[in-house]
């Protein structure tokens, strides 16, 4: 009822600005096929979805999960190197007099290079409760790996977040339909909902979300030349990583243009500050490369 109250108040107005999101995520645990045939399913593209799970994540996750809940058993790492990653099931005695000490009853083992994980004693409950939730998350993204998903997604589609800390997002007019089609991925994953808010043009409206959109862009603006000032100090080992800030400049422009057209908002002198930034990014590049031949 509140919902709807709100969708006919934010409808009231002119032509469609864009749209608020948030969403709830409700048994969204999902294998990694079915993940990938959502997206595809959509129409999103696949290179916003988090990497596949990896042995050693399954395994970290479900130590995680079956730590909770013990009172006297503890999870704790032994071993991490190259070779394989070792945990210790411990109980710890506290007999009365201010005094703790502790006993290894199991130890849990991921071999990195055969990703195989083993047990020993294999029959021991607790280490019996990882493994159970190592086989599911091995094929298996958490919710967080969906809500991952869906912020990088927004993103994407240029958002604006509403709220500090994220979580409410609003995404303008040219991006309605990738929206909607990200909408009805994510409510095929277990109970999950995504609330759309579509928001009118009326006089607040474009002055609230200009001051918020303009405010976005200007910090972005300041986050990149940040960046890049630390790398004229310390320029980075990789050139990928200065090639990378091409791909970010461009979608400053590429966000600040959208919200120039649906909004009427400008970042002075935008351009020109990202023009500064990629003629000292391709310096930066020339020294690299200049450094490299001699």
């Amino acid at each position: 009822m509140n919902l709807e109250r709100l969708r006919s108040t934010l409808a009231t107005g002119g032509e469609h600005l864009g749209d608020m999101i948030f969403w709830s995520l409700a048994d969204a645990r999902v294998d990694r096929y079915t993940l990938e045939s959502l997206w595809s399913g959509a129409g999103l593209d696949l290179g916003l979805l988090p990497d596949p799970p990896t042995a050693e994540k399954a395994l970290r996750t479900a130590v995680r999960e079956a730590q909770t809940g013990q009172r006297d058993r503890l999870i704790r790492l032994g071993k991490d190197d190259e070779a394989e990653i070792v945990f210790g099931i411990v109980r710890e005695h506290r007999p009365g007099d201010g005094t703790l000490t502790y006993s290894q009853e199991a130890a849990i083992r991921l071999d990195r290079v055969a990703e195989r994980v083993t047990i020993s004693p294999v029959d021991h409950d607790l280490g019996a409760a990882v493994w159970q939730a190592y086989q599911t998350l091995r094929t298996t993204h958490t919710p967080d790996d969906v809500r991952r998903a869906i912020v990088k997604t927004l993103h994407s589609f240029a958002a604006v977040t509403l709220r500090e800390g994220g979580g409410v997002y609003w995404v303008a007019s040219p991006y309605a339909d990738n929206l909607r089609h990200l909408q009805a991925a994510i409510e095929r994953i277990g109970s999950s909902r995504v609330y759309l808010l579509p928001v009118h043009k009326t006089a607040d409206a474009q002055r609230t979300l200009g001051e918020i959109a303009k405010g976005v862009i200007e910090e972005e603006l300041r986050a990149l030349k940040t960046e890049i000032d630390g790398f004229l100090k310390a320029p980075p080992d990789r050139a990928s990583t200065l090639i990378r800030r091409f791909d970010a400049f461009d979608a400053l422009r590429g966000k600040a243009l959208l919200y120039r057209n649906v909004l009427q908002v400008e970042v002075q002198d935008l351009d020109q500050q990202l023009d500064r930034l990629s003629a000292s990014v391709e310096e930066l590049l020339n020294q690299k490369q200049s450094t490299a031949a001699a």
